[in-house]
Order: structure tokens, then sequence, then C-alpha cells
């Protein structure tokens, strides 16, 4: 199972937009799980370093979009991942 977490802040207006794709891809592809993660409720240790601004979108701990991503491109590189574990 891969991992889609999406890190975000309360006090972030792009972050809205972040929360809006992942509920998006809830379910979407199978074998995918997303989260979406509150830097600002995060205990000490669970925000990677990779994390430098918010939002942030890590896919099995790698970068994949800092900012939000364009949403095609996202849901490609998630359908690769997907068909990839079938």
């Amino acid at each position: 199972m891969s991992l889609l977490q999406v890190y975000v802040s309360a006090d972030c207006e792009t972050c809205v937009r972040a929360r809006e794709i992942s509920e998006a891809l809830f379910g979407a592809y199978p074998g995918i799980s997303v989260e979406i993660v509150d830097v600002g409720r995060a205990e000490a240790g669970e925000v990677p370093d990779a994390v430098i601004a918010v939002p942030t979108y890590l896919l099995d701990g790698v970068v994949v979009s800092l900012g939000n991503p364009n949403l095609a491109s996202l849901r490609e590189k998630l359908a690769a991942v997907a068909l990839g574990q079938g």
C-alpha cells in the first residue's frame, strides 16, 4: 500500500485547495491511501524534514509537489503507482 500525505496548516490560504484536492483523491486509486496532516497538530517528529512549507505532497515519503500540484499531473502519477502495484 502506498501513502500520499498532504501536509497543510490551518492558517494557510492555499491549503484550503490542498484539502479539496486530497478529498477528491480519497479512495480513487486502489492501493493508495491519502492522509491529510495538519502540521500545527502534528506531534514532534511526525513532520519529515522534507516538508519545508505547506502545502507539501509526499508519496511514500518522497516530495511530489511543493505547493498545490497540477491535478492532472498528480492523477497521472498516482495512476502509475496504482497500476504498478496491481
